[in-house]
């Protein structure tokens, strides 16, 4: 019922789709690799960038916590000083009076720093955590594990 010539031509045609399957499937284990590789090195950025937050925080806390030290050493060798009749009239631009804007801007600023730090530590990382958090369930998802 079957020619030979027809039972060998499903034969090749079997195993051309075989060798189709073959090479779709080394495709595809090849991009499974690519996007591991590329998960891998976006979840080693999000820790760079964990780490380098993390450092930037601390360093903005010492500044803060520096001006903040450094204002208060000169206030309060201000506030000692015979200067203090200088002081009565608080619309006159004497130079004490424009040396306390100074020291308040400083605390001001050491202010804005900590402010910095804490969003850095508060925001930030955690909004890295997230998305690191994120991109390991995309790609669980993507390759089916």
């Amino acid at each position: 019922m079957t020619s030979p010539a027809k039972f060998k031509k499903d034969k090749e045609i079997i195993a051309e789709y075989d060798t189709q399957v073959k090479e779709i499937r080394a495709q595809l284990v090849e991009q499974l690799k690519c996007l591991d590789q590329q998960c891998e090195l976006r979840v080693q950025l999000l820790q760079d960038l964990q780490d380098f937050f993390r450092k930037k925080a601390e360093i903005e806390m010492d500044y803060s916590r520096n001006l903040e030290k450094l204002a208060e050493r000169f206030l309060a060798k201000t506030r000692s000083t015979k200067d203090q009749q200088f002081k009565k009239d608080q619309n006159v631009l004497s130079p004490v009076n424009c040396w306390n804007l100074l020291l308040n801007q400083v605390k001001r600023e050491s202010r804005d720093h900590t402010t910095l730090s804490d969003i850095y530590l508060n925001n930030i990382i955690p909004r890295f955590v997230q998305v690191s958090e994120d991109s390991g369930r995309l790609f669980k998802k993507a390759v089916g594990r």
